[in-house]
């Protein structure tokens, strides 16, 4: 939750692409889409309610969603693929698999948001006993995302 008790009831630019996960360009282009309203303050700063922020990071990343999502990959991450829970977790209702491939493909976009820049930055800061779990991680997505694009290539090709 981003609106706590004792919090600010608004936040500036830098803070509210913090709390969304996103860079100041995608924050100015979602406010002339009208996805989030800035409030002017002195000179021209602009501020954001964080209530605005709350339900648009909440659109974003549903949090049952997010949470099964990243405790799949915690457990994957951990070595953990053969399908045996660590610890017990409570029963959650099931997505559609259509909702669950369109839920990954949003996060997923958010790539066209990452620079190189920020990635060798990420990269610099990784230690090196994260060099391991993040490449599975990776070669995962990719084999994931490469067998997406064969279904939809295949698909093209009957059109």
């Amino acid at each position: 939750m981003i609106n706590q008790p004792g919090r600010f009831a608004f936040v500036d630019a830098g803070e509210a692409a913090r709390l969304l996960g996103i860079d100041r360009i995608t924050l100015e282009q979602w406010i002339r889409d009208g996805r989030i309203k800035p409030h002017r303050g002195v000179g021209r700063d602009s501020f954001f309610r964080t209530a605005d922020i709350e339900a648009l990071n909440n659109e974003l990343h549903p949090a049952s969603e997010l949470a099964a999502a990243i405790a799949a990959d915690e457990q994957e991450s951990a070595g953990n693929a053969a399908g045996k829970l660590l610890m017990p977790t409570p029963v959650r209702k099931k997505q559609d698999p259509q909702m669950r491939v369109y839920l990954r493909l949003q996060a997923d976009a958010k790539w066209y948001d990452t620079s190189e820049e920020d990635i060798r930055a990420w990269f610099q800061q990784l230690a090196p006993d994260g060099y391991e779990r993040n490449k599975r991680n990776a070669q995962h997505t990719i084999k994931k995302l490469q067998y997406l694009v064969g279904l939809i290539e295949e698909a093209q090709g009957r059109s």
